[in-house]
């Protein structure tokens, strides 16, 4: 299938292991993809004037500035990019406030790598 672009995929993530796994798989199906380990970081690159992404996956236990602070920043200005939160917590109130708040999807860990990919793609029109 030929893609007239890469993809550009802000990924917000504080684990290590977490975020390798995340952009291995994002990469290997063509994503460019950024890393930023706290909420701050991500506000910086998302607001970035010559960077666009097309999509965020974001945790929402972050150092610095939590995820619902991150997507709440994001959303006050800006109605696109997709933002699928990505986090532990899990509970339906939780899933709930981050829908409320903007999220355009919502999935928790521990998390099917592939179905991380399939929802993805969704929200990118691209399934």
């Amino acid at each position: 299938m030929y893609m007239e672009s890469t993809r550009h995929i802000l990924l917000v993530e504080d684990e290590s292991s977490m975020y390798k796994l995340i952009s291995f798989k994002l990469e290997k199906a063509n994503f460019k993809v950024d890393i930023a380990t706290d909420g701050e970081k991500a506000l910086e690159m998302f607001f970035e004037k010559d960077i666009s992404y097309d999509a965020i996956i974001l945790d929402l236990f972050l150092p610095v500035l939590g995820g619902m602070q991150v997507l709440k920043k994001v959303r006050e200005n800006h109605k696109e990019p997709p933002i699928l939160i990505l986090s532990a917590k899990s509970q339906e109130q939780d899933i709930l406030e981050g829908l409320k708040a903007g999220a355009n999807d919502y999935l928790t860990k521990p998390f099917r790598p592939e179905e991380l990919m399939i929802r993805l793609k969704k929200l990118l029109g691209e399934y």
